[in-house]
């Protein structure tokens, strides 16, 4: 609900369009079960967002940097919480020696994407459109047919930083009020498997094993559980982490089936209206 709260205000902020609520609650809903059953957990579901809202009246470019704002204020507090627990690993000697290397490698790399996403949408750099041009990818037919379009959402984005930054602010503290449901939640099924866990323990249990979510696998399945197994050994927690990861899982499989309907149910009144739409043309000239 949260997730569909923030999301929500952005979309508000960006157009005078009225968009339901309730509709958001579920596109947002679309958007977590595709995620997780494509190899991109984290962004996998964000076209469908678009598509949905599309579909609702709002202009593409509307639509994809309320998405965009939206990911990077998720994909931003993830991160947050992530680099405090890998220094608190690092710190309290959690992880072997050898590991402290590469953990601070991924610290490292979190705080170079989050520090470049937003500085280049605050100076108007283009967040996209800067690696387009590094990488030379402009030079292609098809990326540079999308140039112009990437461009305005870039500075669609640029403006919302800019005009609306009490709103990006009061953003701030549902996205950390988000993240620390993880907590919230890995404490309660800890509790009721008979273990209480310290804050320390929390922590590193609620945040390190997500990082599986950011490998090309669907839903981290099996990096998402050894990632448990692997936390839970070396804080030396007695805890069977499968059945652990299980109830997760089930928790997962509500909202992926609740997401996936509201999808193909849209998809299917999506493709009634083109199809609708396309038999009133009756000109030549519409058909052009």
């Amino acid at each position: 609900m949260l997730y569909a709260v923030r999301w929500w205000i952005i979309l508000r902020s960006l157009t005078k369009k009225k968009v339901n609520f309730i509709s958001l609650f579920f596109h947002r809903l679309s958007d977590y079960a595709i995620s997780y059953l494509t190899p991109s957990a984290s962004t996998g579901g964000a076209p469908m967002r678009v598509l949905l809202l599309e579909h609702d009246k709002i202009s593409t470019k509307t639509a994809t940097s309320s998405v965009v704002i939206d990911k990077g204020l998720e994909i931003a507090s993830l991160f947050i919480f992530q680099a405090v627990a890998i220094f608190i690993a690092i710190v309290s000697d959690t992880l072997p020696p050898q590991i402290k290397w590469l953990a601070l490698i991924i610290l490292g790399i979190f705080i170079v994407i989050l520090f470049w996403f937003y500085y280049a949408s605050v100076k108007r750099k283009g967040v996209f459109s800067s690696v387009i041009n590094a990488l030379r990818l402009h030079r292609l037919g098809t990326v540079k047919k999308w140039m112009s379009k990437i461009l305005e959402i870039e500075h669609q984005m640029a403006e919302f930083y800019k005009n609306h930054w009490k709103i990006f602010i009061s953003l701030i503290p549902i996205s950390v009020v988000i993240t620390t449901s993880y907590l919230i939640e890995h404490w309660l099924i800890a509790h009721y498997m008979g273990v209480d866990l310290t804050f320390t323990q929390l922590f590193l249990v609620s945040t390190l094993p997500y990082i599986s979510y950011m490998i090309p696998v669907p839903g981290g399945i099996g990096l998402f559980e050894g990632g448990h197994a692997a936390i839970f050994a070396a804080l030396g927690i007695e805890i069977n982490a499968l059945v652990f990861v299980f109830i997760i899982r089930i928790r997962d499989l509500g909202f992926i089936l609740l997401g996936l309907l509201h999808a193909s149910r849209q998809g299917v009144q999506m493709v009634q209206n083109a199809f609708t739409k396309k038999k009133k043309l009756k000109k030549p000239q519409d058909l052009l």
